[in-house]
């Protein structure tokens, strides 16, 4: 029904009309967007996961770095205690 048509018949039918139009173009885009808030959920809880196991293993290069440094720093302190009694 067009809207000329509708505001010949009643002038409070055009905002009933204008309302309905409204709710048909917000149901069709939420058929579009509803996926994809699923899909973005999905990949969220998935990003979580894999910036946990992210976390886990930069901790433990951190320690391995961290004992590594120390351990180097032991090397050096030998060596200098080696220089020092073969001199």
């Amino acid at each position: 029904m067009s809207e000329a048509r509708v505001k010949n018949a009643s002038s409070a039918l055009v905002a009933v009309r204008i309302w309905i139009n409204a709710m048909i173009t917000y149901h069709e885009t939420l058929k579009i967007v509803n996926p994809m808030r699923e899909v973005a959920k999905t990949m969220t809880e998935k990003l979580d996961v894999v910036m946990s196991k992210l976390a886990e293993k930069q901790a433990k290069v951190k320690a391995i770095n961290d004992n590594l440094a120390s351990l180097g720093a032991k090397a050096a302190e030998l060596e200098a205690q080696a220089k020092s009694l073969n001199d």
